[in-house]
């Protein structure tokens, strides 16, 4: 198949088929006005096949589309409306769906809280988005109860019950609303490009920022999904990522539905049950990070592996590069075929992938899928030629309809329609493109984002520090770890532990820095700023002279 195809007079970078001629999408209805209508017509199209498989539990179509009703209905007597924000902060598991689709039947925007947040990040958002109502796992409650006091908007508690038993209060608990509530088809009207996600991403100035995506956005990523062969009739999707990340929810959980398809979910990654959550459902396809893959390629011995009932047809990993030496000894060592992507939450998740059916370039980040087009482009907006490197810039439906609450950085991250996701890269003459830098100041720690700033902005409030400087290192497994350098106002004040100590209720501990090194200077501009680049290129150069 060749890489390049034109469609509307560009290149497209894949080979779309069309809809009509995928078996698994044959008598089913593939336009729609928004994701929820999506999700009550597979319901009626396929009702006994399976959507959900959460360890012993099988949740079928109809099952999932009767406890959103429910869900919605309930939402409905609390006055939710259209347009309004519900958020969801609960660990993996089906009701993780039931919330979100009961949501988004009524036009409103489902919020996602990463539930790995401490009280002051949670503040933040609560009083960002304003939810009406938030559910919230039973675990996750104290920490939640945290933020709640914290923040000036006090919006409505629906536990969900994840520990056996409900907390000692008297609120609302999901099982009992899906035991009181009817299950009458709830959904509203709504148009394309209305706003039915809320995901917030870390931002440069040390504050997430809340990204609005649509209807019609997350409609184009399953059509793409779908038209370039990543689905087969069959299909099982492993689903190990937290259910707060972009990925889970926008490049598997709907476009999985559209297909028809099923999803197995892991409450958590873990090596030990990694092989055998594989082979007891069937999973063909499944999505990881590096450092998931790097894990498994190590400590796993082949030889343990009940290849009858592996089948596994495809990996695809994102979040971070990965190296080519792993992806072919992950297929001589066990026979899948790892398939790197990239995505950004602005972008509804996924803007290229290696062409599952097509010519792949390991280390490449592949193609654009059909409904994008992407340019590299300079500082002044101009596309740059083949071999140079520049901005990755994305134009399509699936981008963003905006930073909730933000104009000026909606403003400077779009403009005439392109999105400048900041990541740099160069295509090759095929195409084919290769990121060789990130976000300027972004550490991907094993798939999770963290913006230094954001560690800085908790390390500033201990009184002892003078100044802080905090930038990814290199970690053979995680890809980067977080290391903060500090000047105190008083040298030998206060320990790196005391600093991990204060930092431990404050912010989430994946960003928590695992190294912390004492200085006295700090090197800098001659007006004064830190210059992170030359931390950078101490550390990285520590592990080349190895």
């Amino acid at each position: 198949m060749n890489a390049q195809h034109k469609n509307n007079g560009r290149e497209t970078g894949m080979n779309p088929i069309p809809l009509s001629d995928l078996d698994f999408l044959k008598e089913k209805q593939t336009e729609f006005e928004s994701m929820a209508e999506m999700m009550v017509s597979r319901a009626r199209e396929i009702p006994d096949k399976p959507y959900v498989y959460f360890y012993d539990e099988v949740v079928t179509y109809a099952e999932v589309n009767s406890r959103a009703n429910r869900v919605a209905n309930f939402l409905k007597s609390r006055g939710v409306q259209k347009g309004d924000v519900v958020s969801i902060l609960i660990m993996n598991a089906p009701e993780v769906y039931y919330a979100m689709f009961g949501i988004q039947k009524l036009g409103a925007v489902a919020g996602s809280i990463n539930f790995m947040l401490k009280g002051p990040e949670i503040a933040y958002l609560l009083d960002d988005s304003k939810p009406k109502i938030v559910f919230v796992g039973s675990e996750f409650l104290e920490e939640f109860t945290k933020g709640y006091e914290a923040a000036h908007h006090k919006p409505e508690i629906v536990e969900v019950i994840t520990t056996g038993k409900a907390s000692d209060s008297h609120r609302e608990n999901l099982a009992g609303i899906l035991e009181q509530y009817p299950d009458t088809e709830a959904l509203v009207a709504q148009k394309p490009e209305d706003p039915f996600l809320l995901l917030y991403s870390s931002g440069t100035t040390g504050q997430p920022k809340g990204i609005l995506l649509s209807n019609k956005g997350q409609l184009s990523v399953c059509h793409d999904m779908s038209s370039i062969g990543i689905f087969r009739e069959g299909d099982v999707m492993l689903l190990l990522l937290p259910m707060y990340h972009t990925n889970p929810i926008c490049v598997w959980t709907f476009p999985i539905a559209f297909a028809g398809q099923s999803i197995s979910i892991r409450k958590t990654f873990s090596p030990a049950d990694f092989w055998s959550s594989i082979t007891k459902y069937g999973a063909t396809v499944l999505m990881g990070v590096p450092a998931m893959y790097n894990y498994v390629f190590y400590s796993i011995d082949a030889a343990s592996i009940d290849r009858a009932k592996l089948k596994l047809r495809i990996a695809f990993c994102g979040a971070a590069p990965l190296s080519v030496e792993l992806i072919k000894g992950f297929k001589e060592k066990f026979n899948v075929e790892i398939i790197e992507g990239y995505g950004l939450t602005e972008v509804t998740g996924l803007s290229t992938v290696n062409p599952p059916l097509g010519k792949r370039k390991a280390g490449s980040i592949g193609l654009p899928i059909p409904k994008q087009e992407i340019k590299i482009m300079d500082d002044h907006n101009n596309e740059l030629p083949q071999g140079e490197k520049g901005e990755i810039c994305v134009k399509g439906d699936a981008v963003m309809l905006k930073y909730l609450n933000n104009p000026e950085a909606s403003e400077e991250t779009i403009v005439d329609r392109w999105l400048h996701t900041g990541d740099i890269a160069y295509k090759d003459d095929e195409g084919f493109i290769y990121i060789v830098d990130r976000k300027k100041d972004m550490i991907n720690r094993g798939g999770e984002n963290i913006y230094p700033r954001e560690v800085e902005m908790v390390i500033e409030k201990i009184p002892q520090v003078k100044e802080v400087a905090v930038i990814g290192i290199p970690d053979e497994a995680l890809g980067e770890k977080v290391k903060a350098f500090i000047i105190l106002a008083e040298p030998g004040s206060i320990s790196e532990e005391d600093i991990k100590a204060f930092m431990k209720d404050k912010t989430a501990k994946f960003k928590i820095p695992e190294v912390i090194e004492f200085l006295t200077d700090l090197p800098r501009n001659p007006t004064g700023k830190i210059l992170k680049k030359e931390l950078k290129r101490r550390e990285w150069g520590k592990v080349r002279k190895k």
